[in-house]
């Protein structure tokens, strides 16, 4: 809880196959070593020849964290009408809190308050990416393509090879990816393979 986002060090983005696939309103391109992809109401996955998974939910039905959380009576008290509104600004804010701001001596303050508030946020969004393999504590970075910005835990790069991407376009809607693979499966996609996936999405619908 105590970890904050920093910048992703490696930018670049690797070429991808002319395949692309729909999920929930939203298209993106796929690398080439791609084996079968399952197409379900609620998630696609795509299984690549190497064993890993991509997975993607749909977070329009607003069931999500962002959105239970936004639907909370405190948001609106503790972080401003800006804050009810935009899943974003919820997660940004989220991201960004660390234990140390919340201080007990001063508990029934706004502020301590608004902490304690953010750090259950953030608490909840973080332990939905977790990994059955390892209890490795993942980093968190800022990520941006054209109009998408968001977040990503995990270095794909790393082992044990996983990662979470969420991204929000202009409009605040929230598209969401996990990159994983099963016990002892060596990288399932690189940074520099995420990038070029995170560059091509494009929304489809007015959702």
């Amino acid at each position: 809880m105590s970890i904050v986002p920093v910048e992703l060090s490696n930018k670049v983005e690797a070429p991808l196959s002319s395949a692309s696939i729909d999920c929930f309103g939203f298209t993106l391109r796929l690398p080439k070593d791609v084996a079968k992809t399952f197409r379900g109401n609620l998630i696609t996955t795509v299984r690549f020849r190497n064993g890993g998974l991509f997975e993607s939910e749909d977070m329009s039905r607003g069931s999500g964290i962002l959105e239970v959380m936004i639907g909370g009576k405190d948001t609106q008290r503790l972080l401003g009408e800006g804050g009810n509104r935009s899943k974003f600004s919820l997660m940004n804010a989220a991201m960004w809190v660390t234990p140390e701001q919340a201080k007990w001596w001063r508990f029934r303050t706004l502020a301590n308050q608004r902490a304690e508030y953010l750090l259950t946020v953030k608490s909840l969004a973080l332990s939905h990416f977790f990994s059955l393999h390892s209890f490795t504590i993942r980093p968190i970075y800022t990520i941006a393509s054209g109009e998408f910005r968001g977040f990503q835990v995990g270095n794909p790069d790393v082992a044990p090879y996983e990662a979470r991407v969420d991204l929000f376009d202009a409009a605040d809607r929230h598209f969401e990816f996990d990159v994983t693979g099963p016990e002892g499966q060596g990288q399932v996609l690189t940074q520099t393979e995420i990038n070029a996936i995170v560059a091509s999405i494009q929304p489809t619908t007015d959702r």
